[in-house]
């Protein structure tokens, strides 16, 4: 193959355990715990000794220096214990000027798993006992029973395989009540049984001899483990460890498949242990604070935390060394509660995460509110009304356009140069990031026709929402709002009423047409308060009472609020509106 990629000659199962025990196979920090228990332990061995595949092994030749020094990769397991998940589990390994070795990419959970049972222990939990004693846990040790009866028709286990206590004294036959006859041979001895000389002296040397089964189930197992070839290893010899990524997301076969945002969160782990807990605690408390109106998961975070602090925004392995995770850790808590105070501030602006269409929009805002240092009043009522206006301004362009649809690392990455050289804690750089982007496929244009789209949109439509807010710009956070008709919905429902009103035909079935008096032209954005106690009241009526003017409804002065001159007042509605948003996006 032209990469290099391809499989190595069959090995036994005692030279991938010495290759393990020589420190030439190892875990890249990708991978997840070991957690097979002791029955999945006891199938695999059944099925080893019953001559079944156990499957490929894909490994990862490390050659790269670079790759030595700035990834982690961890020793197998040795001695497995159910106390908390594994007890200390996988030890790091440096492999920073160690010579080449093979990372297992897929195949960990089968590898230490014959490990362990050849030469490992595993300690159980001893029920009915506390799980923060270490007296609760028991060491055992894989066992074969060379002389009982075996079931080669059980689908299970032919072979009776088991963990039992680690005894300090030489095994000898047992009778059990039932009057079968056993003999548990340590099967981590057979590593030492070097050929057949050696099984039969074992055999001898326990007076086995007479025991029919003894020799040949001990011999049987001397075979499938030195002898023949099961296990095939393919090798990825690319160094490139985003490609090696990506096939491990495609390929790994251990338990529920793995994202890649678990693998690169696994990567960041491996440099700062604390950071999972410290991203769950982050999403839970943004929960929270927005009463369950916003979730986050590690994704964005992560991605927040590259446009922010790192040079490359791409969501690569290569962006979450050692060196970046420590600017992570170092960061931490600005990161935090930046990303708490835009959403604080998004919610204050009546978003939640249905109407919030593109959650990478909210990075640049949350970069805006770090550089000005503005994050910390960014949720407060008093916050500057004029950048607000433009923020709302821009993330309802943004949703409206589609912008963020797609790849979005150039475009955050533009928009992150924008907003560096142009932000300032009363100016965020709306009119910039317009310009910016004319003449591309992200560019914020609102031409003729899509103007008359957005001024079809119906009452209730997500779209016709972004519209009215791209209009309105930013609310009062302490105030609730709700889309309004502004000539009342019921009046078009009185056809009576109707044909008195509007004596001249072509005016009644402009006034009956809902894309007319169910659409943007008759919409705005109300207090909630005032939408309640506005509920039917004509239009004129409603404004004399509250000293509305013409300009509220965006029309001109002169225009007429009266519901005889209802047509009048959508098509002048319309092109005000159209020229307004005109203005809005230059």
């Amino acid at each position: 193959m032209g990469d290099g990629n391809e499989y190595q000659d069959a090995k036994t199962i005692r030279e991938a355990m010495d290759l393990i025990r020589s420190r030439q196979y190892l875990l890249p920090g990708i991978q997840r715990r070991f957690t097979w228990g002791m029955d999945r332990i006891e199938k695999l061995f059944d099925s080893v000794m019953r001559g079944y595949p156990i499957n490929t092994l894909m490994l990862w030749h490390v050659s790269d220096d670079l790759v030595k020094c700035d990834y982690r990769f961890y020793s197998f397991i040795e001695s497995y214990s159910e106390e908390r998940g594994g007890g200390k589990g996988n030890k790091y390994f440096a492999t920073d000027g160690y010579g080449d070795f093979y990372a297992v990419i897929d195949g960990q959970q089968r590898l230490t798993s014959l490990y362990l049972g050849l030469l490992g222990t595993y300690s159980s939990h001893q029920r009915y006992k506390s799980w923060d004693k270490t007296g609760s846990f028991t060491k055992m040790v894989l066992c074969l029973d060379l002389i009982g009866k075996d079931d080669q028709d059980d689908a299970d286990h032919a072979y009776d395989f088991k963990f039992r206590k680690k005894t300090e004294h030489e095994p000898e036959v047992t009778v059990d009540t039932s009057g079968i006859r056993h003999f548990w041979f340590e099967v981590r001895e057979i590593m030492s049984m070097s050929d057949e000389d050696a099984v039969r002296g074992y055999i001898r040397k326990h007076d086995l001899e007479s025991a029919d089964p003894a020799f040949e189930r001990l011999m049987l197992l001397h075979e499938r483990i030195h002898i023949e070839r099961t296990l095939l290893p393919y090798v990825l010899e690319d160094q490139d460890q985003d490609k090696v990524l990506e096939i491990f997301t495609r390929t790994n076969s251990g338990g529920v498949p793995l994202s890649k945002s678990d693998l690169i969160m696994a990567i960041a782990a491996a440099n700062w242990p604390e950071v999972r807990d410290r991203v769950d605690t982050l999403a839970e408390h943004i929960n929270k604070d927005t009463n369950n109106a916003f979730s986050i998961d590690k994704d964005f975070v992560l991605k927040s935390f590259l446009v922010l602090y790192n040079t490359d925004v791409t969501y690569k392995v290569k962006n979450f060394g050692t060196p970046q995770v420590e600017v992570l850790r170092q960061r931490w808590t600005e990161l935090s509660d930046v990303i708490e105070a835009t959403f604080a501030f998004l919610k204050n602006q009546g978003f939640d995460d249905a109407s919030f269409r593109a959650k990478n929009a909210a990075i640049p805002l949350m970069q805006h509110f770090l550089i000005t240092d503005t994050y910390r009043n960014a949720a407060k009522s008093t916050f500057d009304e004029g950048v607000s206006d433009d923020i709302i301004r821009w993330l309802t362009m943004c949703f409206l356009k589609n912008i963020f649809s797609g790849q979005s690392d150039s475009l955050l990455s533009q928009i992150r140069d924008i907003i560096k050289s142009c932000s300032r804690p009363d100016h965020f750089p709306l009119g910039e990031i317009i310009d910016r982007f004319k003449g591309t496929t992200k560019n914020y244009s609102f031409d003729d026709d899509f103007l008359d789209m957005l001024l079809d949109l119906r009452f209730g439509d997500r779209d016709a929402l972004y519209a009215l807010r791209l209009l309105q710009g930013s609310l009062d956070p302490e105030k609730a709002y709700e889309q309004d008709h502004l000539h009342p919905h019921s009046a078009f429902n009185d056809e009576e009423q109707l044909k008195t009103v509007f004596t001249d035909p072509t005016d009644y079935a402009f006034a009956r047409d809902q894309a007319n008096w169910n659409s943007l032209a008759n919409m705005q954005l109300l207090e909630k308060i005032n939408n309640i106690s506005k509920s039917d009241t004509p239009l004129r009526s409603w404004a004399e009472n509250t000293d509305r003017t013409a300009a509220f409804f965006l029309v001109p002065p002169d225009t007429s609020l009266d519901f005889r001159d209802f047509r009048t007042f959508i098509e002048t509605r319309r092109e005000s509106i159209k020229q307004r948003i005109r203005e809005l996006v230059r």
